[in-house]
């Protein structure tokens, strides 16, 4: 499905060039400002005119002056747009422009100031991470902007990355030369490469009795001839495969024949917008890979309670059905691993998720990260694109469309998940990345939830899933209280997912975010009325409660925590002023 794409503005390379860069610039620190104002200032409070450009101000004692930011738009629901940027002279009391490489540094060291850890390694670090995170931005910037709406396209557009994170791009392990074949945003093709493992070192798990063997036959060209009687078939990224090359472990493993290393083969694959999960247009599955790569926050390894649980969840979604209408789960029914003696993970972990975007299956699919993430220069966002073309096809007014188009959205995105979490206690982790839309005939009809990561159990359910699915019980990792599911559920469907559209829709001036909030409320409003499980609670605490919880990226990054390896995989939250309530009632949106 193509969609209009203007070509990128400039006279010759070096003014794309210049202009790229200070798009990179312009991300970096819109998203690192958003996090700062919102995580770490908060008592920020909102314009009183929302329709011209206003200034913030923060003091930096600890560097000796004070910031003021140009703020180009306020957003009540999601980040704000900035301009120009100036820096106190405490000499002469006058106020002097300022770039963004040099006020970054300075709101850093007011983070780690605020958070009493002024000094530590940990700001270094961060500091490391950001213009990591920068080039990373500048160089898949420098790419195009996608011309169609599709699975792959959508995947691996996401220029700016996460849309409240200090270092949306980071990626640490992964070098300038591995990114043109291994990030998303560069499209790179490669093969799988292959050990062969004896048997007996070798665990398995499937949802419905399909064997690992049969699995591996539908890759096109896994080299399955060449495979012993006692042997099974591993396949690798080829990120993993270097990194267990170099383990002395794997080296071990390899020199007493328990391992063979069986190199490349068979179909090319390429990168989604996770990084390590990879695609195939002629493979039924998609798989994840552990790599030794920190994307963001964690470093990327599929851990071991994740394989069961995709298992367990496949087979339990399969006792559910039919789940809500509009609302399709993309399983991860399958999983192969290597047991060896004192490792939990062992790098070897390889979970097999289902493929339903095959060929032209996945024309008209994009994740909600890509659907509202900030477009390249001089071009417009795909939301706006997809409103746009809608319009002229119906001869509407666009406003007229995007309230058309929210309404149906909220009928995929929003009532489904409620209504399972209401009958049958199960949530899922439904951020933007995780949330795709089936919009191929210009409005929402359906919506898909991925990985495997992103279920919660509420425990007063347990007993009763239990009996459709006995693993639930030994999946301790899933289960949760509500009021903690109910936190996690509202960050990630609410805040992170929900906003972000009615962010991106006022952004590009479609819609007024105080008339969606309105919409998203009355919605909210008339499932309260029929919810009689654990929904209800949740559904009104989002509409009432004073403040709402937000997943504190920046703080998380302060503090140098991998969210997968803490207790719970819980990063750091914080809480915002609900925007949901009336505007009387708002006195420090952020």
């Amino acid at each position: 499905m193509l969609l209009d794409a203007p070509a990128l503005s400039g006279e010759g390379p070096e003014s794309q060039f210049e202009i790229m860069q200070n798009a990179a610039a312009r991300a970096s620190f819109k998203a690192f400002m958003n996090g700062y104002l919102r995580e770490v200032v908060q008592e920020v409070s909102q314009p009183a005119d929302l329709g011209v450009p206003v200034h913030l101000e923060c003091d930096l004692p600890h560097s000796f002056t004070r910031l003021r930011v140009e703020v180009t738009y306020w957003s009540l629901t999601g980040p704000h747009d900035f301009g120009a940027l100036q820096l106190l002279n405490p000499n002469t009391n006058r106020w002097r422009d300022a770039a963004i490489g040099e006020v970054i540094p300075l709101i850093i060291t007011d983070c780690f100031v605020r958070q009493g850890v002024v000094g530590s390694p940990q700001m270094m670090e961060l500091l490391r991470r950001v213009f990591n995170s920068y080039d990373r931005i500048f160089q898949s910037s420098r790419q195009t902007q996608a011309s169609d709406i599709a699975f792959l396209s959508a995947e691996q557009h996401l220029h700016f990355g996460h849309w409240m994170h200090p270092t949306p791009k980071s990626l640490d392990g992964m070098t300038v030369w591995h990114q043109d074949a291994y990030a998303p945003e560069f499209g790179g093709l490669f093969q799988l490469e292959y050990f062969a493992a004896r048997n007996d070192i070798v665990e398995t798990g499937s949802a419905f009795g399909q064997p690992i063997r049969e699995i591996l036959g539908q890759i096109d060209g896994a080299p399955l001839h060449q495979l012993g009687a006692d042997e099974t078939l591993i396949p690798m990224h080829p990120l993993q495969a270097e990194a267990q090359r170099l383990r002395p472990s794997t080296r071990k493993l390899l020199a007493d024949g328990l391992l063979r290393d069986l190199g490349p083969a068979g179909a090319e694959f390429t990168a989604t917008s996770s990084v390590r999960t990879v695609y195939s247009p002629t493979c039924p599955w998609m798989l994840k890979f552990s790599l030794p790569v920190k994307i963001t926050n964690s470093l990327r390894i599929n851990l071991r309670h994740e394989l069961s649980a995709g298992v367990i969840m496949a087979g339990l979604l399969e006792a559910l059905a039919p789940l809500p209408p509009k609302l399709h789960v993309i399983n991860d029914p399958a999983f192969i691993t290597l047991t060896l003696p004192d490792q939990t993970e062992t790098g070897f972990e390889v979970i097999f998720r289902d493929n339903p975007f095959r060929d032209a299956d996945g024309e008209g699919i994009v994740n909600v990260a890509a659907l509202t993430a900030d477009p390249l220069p001089g071009q417009s966002s795909l939301l706006a694109r997809i409103i746009m073309r809608q319009s002229r096809t119906e001869n509407a007014l666009p406003s007229k469309v995007a309230t058309r188009w929210f309404a149906a959205y909220l009928d995929c995105a929003l009532w489904p998940m409620l209504t399972l979490y209401d009958q049958h206690g199960l949530a899922f982790e439904a951020h933007q990345q995780n949330s795709l839309l089936d919009v191929s005939s210009g409005l929402p009809q359906r919506c898909y939830f991925r990985d495997n990561q992103g279920y919660y159990i509420a425990e007063s359910h347990l007993p009763r899933l239990a009996k459709l699915a006995p693993g639930l019980l030994d999946t301790a990792s899933i289960c949760f209280p509500e009021a903690e599911i109910n936190q996690r559920f509202c960050y990630y469907l609410i805040v992170n997912q929900i906003f972000s559209v009615i962010s991106r829709m006022g952004r590009d001036g479609f819609a007024d975010e105080t008339a969606l909030l309105k919409t998203l409320r009355n919605r909210l409003n008339d499932f309260a009325l029929q919810a009689n499980g654990p929904a209800k609670a949740f559904v009104e605490s989002v509409l009432n409660a004073p403040k709402l919880p937000c997943k504190g990226n920046l703080l998380t990054r302060i503090h140098d925590l991998d969210e997968l390896q803490v207790e719970g995989e819980k990063a750091e939250y914080i809480w915002f002023a609900n925007p949901l309530l009336t505007m009387s009632e708002i006195r420090h949106a952020i």
